[in-house]
């Protein structure tokens, strides 16, 4: 089975964004690249995903065009293919249909840096599209007008989230944190009777970013670990955030 071990990935991501909320029934879609041969494994059309296998998931080339699989690929494979193409840093992509970042699509032009966790992350906030009409290249060309050619993450207006990484790891973990700072955005319009709340200050986040950047996580490995072995860390560095 051609790509195998990808396809596997699509049918594991998609369950746990089920297990989220961040997806329900058949919405949502998710696709990986293979980073040897420049093909792509897309979750399939219209199937729940806790009935989908591997063997349903679709891989096709960035231009579309089918290579394994007895499936018709998600309806929203333009919008993959076309990130793919003008996106090389783009590994995987991650399509939800998360509530808040949907309510936060349909009142305004921007989620806002709410929370320190998503600019660390993703800068001084994620952009919303204007309407795209799904299922065609328009959908795509939605994203593409205002994706930063480093950005992880743009809501679709009236329609939902998609998220980015290098693999299904990280943009499932930008689709978790922008869907967090969408909800706590969305609570606090709320309780402040539809007033702006106070955000994170846009002037410190550059340098509050490259310090996060410089400083999170652990060194690439040190000796002492259990029975003497040495302990496998993060590098303390996101190579894959924009910076």
């Amino acid at each position: 089975m051609l790509l195998a071990e990808l396809r596997e990935q699509v049918v594991r991501v998609g369950m746990n964004a089920l297990e989220l909320g961040i997806v329900h029934g058949t919405a949502g879609n998710m696709s990986i690249r293979d980073a040897e041969s420049g093909l792509i494994a897309i979750s399939p059309s219209g199937m729940p995903y806790a009935a989908v296998t591997a063997e349903d998931v679709v891989v096709l080339d960035d231009q579309g065009k089918i290579q394994d699989s007895c499936r018709k690929p998600s309806s929203e494979t333009p919008l993959h293919t076309m990130i793919y193409r003008q996106r090389p840093h783009v590994g995987a992509i991650v399509h939800t249909h998360s509530h808040f970042s949907t309510v936060v699509s349909t009142i305004r032009d921007a989620l806002p840096p709410i929370l320190t966790e998503i600019t660390l992350v993703l800068g001084a906030g994620v952009p919303v599209t204007r309407y795209g009409l799904t299922g065609t290249s328009d959908l795509g060309e939605s994203v593409l007008e205002v994706l930063d050619h480093r950005g992880l993450a743009v809501i679709l207006r009236n329609h939902g989230l998609i998220a980015f990484g290098k693999d299904f790891a990280e943009a499932l973990m930008v689709a978790e944190i922008v869907e967090e700072a969408a909800k706590v955005y969305v609570h606090a319009l709320a309780a402040n009777g539809g007033r702006e709340p106070y955000l994170v200050p846009e002037d410190l986040i550059p340098e509050m970013r490259e310090r996060f950047l410089a400083s999170y996580g652990q060194p690439t490995a040190r000796s002492g670990g259990p029975d003497g072995e040495s302990c496998r860390r993060h590098t303390g560095k996101f190579p894959w955030l924009p910076i």
